[in-house]
Order: structure tokens, then C-alpha cells, then sequence
């Protein structure tokens, strides 16, 4: 009974902020397919890919680690896949949306010269 219980709230506490989340890039998807301006509808679709990579290493990890049943391998990639959600997706942020940033590209452009 508790396994129920604990796998139905898990369900639930993962799911439903996954699916508002993809729901919300289903709407920035189908404004930036709007966009008139071929350049400006890629440079939009580079940001949103950038941050549908994120959003799936978070959500794909957490789903597998708390939502998918518990067998033996599972137990043991339990660890891995909390390593992904709780370090990688943080860490990745930054690197993504930084270089995107013109003051950090200048930055970094007088750090290597």
C-alpha cells in the first residue's frame, strides 16, 4: 500500500509540472514559427532547443529515478541518474545561456586575447 501511494504522488509531483512545462514549449513553438524573419526563427529556435536539452536531462532523469518501478538495475542507475538531475542540468545552464550573452562573449573574447 505505501508503494502505491508513494509511486502515485511521485506520479504526480513529476508529471504534471513536466507537462505544463512541455506545454508552455508547444506555445513558444508555435509563436516562433510566426516569426516572419527566417534569421530571427532560428536564432529563437537555438534558444529553445538549448533549453528543451535542460528541461528533458531534468524531467527524463527525475521521471526514471522516482516514477519508473523499482528493480535491481534500476536501484543501481538510481545513483546515476541523480547525479544528471541534481548536478548536470544545474551546470549545464550556464553554459548554455551565457555565451548567448554579448557582454560574456566580450569577456571572454579579452580573456583569450
Amino acid at each position: 500500500m505505501t508503494t502505491l501511494v508513494t509511486q502515485i504522488l511521485s506520479s504526480t509531483e513529476t508529471l504534471i509540472p513536466f507537462l505544463l512545462t512541455m506545454t508552455s514549449c508547444v506555445c513558444i513553438m508555435i509563436t516562433i514559427l510566426r516569426i516572419p524573419s527566417t534569421s530571427r526563427r532560428q536564432k529563437a529556435f537555438s534558444t529553445c532547443s538549448s533549453h528543451l536539452d535542460v528541461v528533458t536531462i531534468f524531467y527524463g532523469t527525475i521521471i526514471i529515478v522516482y516514477v519508473m518501478p523499482k528493480n535491481s538495475t534500476l536501484r543501481e542507475l538510481s545513483k546515476v541518474f541523480s547525479i544528471f538531475y541534481t548536478i548536470l542540468a544545474p551546470l549545464a545552464n550556464p553554459h548554455i545561456y551565457s555565451p548567448r550573452n554579448r557582454e560574456v562573449k566580450e569577456a571572454l573574447r579579452k580573456v583569450c586575447s
